[in-house]
């Protein structure tokens, strides 16, 4: 595995979704899916840290978009942890989306 292949790590303790690499457009179907069965189908809360995010284009900002909202409609949280200065800060800024800084 490259030092930029999309992999994540889950600690479900704390629910929290640690996302590494470049989320292209293999990694961001993986992502859905992922996203998809650690919330229990958006049903309980979670923070996604992006600070070892390398790549991330606007569909991977849809699906995390688009899983935030997904939460709300069922009572949960999904949450963004974005250092600053990180990629997925800066992107994340423009986009509009809300993020913590640290978890």
């Amino acid at each position: 595995m490259t030092a930029d292949q999309f992999h994540y790590d889950l600690d479900p303790n704390r629910g929290v979704l640690t996302l590494n690499g470049e989320l292209d457009e293999i990694a961001t179907v993986e992502l859905r899916e992922v996203l998809n069965t650690v919330t229990d189908e958006f049903s309980t809360d979670l923070a996604i840290d992006l600070e070892n995010v390398t790549f991330m284009p606007s569909a991977a900002i849809g699906v995390l978009a688009s899983s935030r909202e997904k939460a709300r409609r069922n009572g949960a949280t999904v949450r963004f942890v974005a250092p600053a200065g990180t990629i997925a800060a800066r992107l994340l800024t423009i986009c509009g989306l809300e993020y913590a800084e640290a978890i």
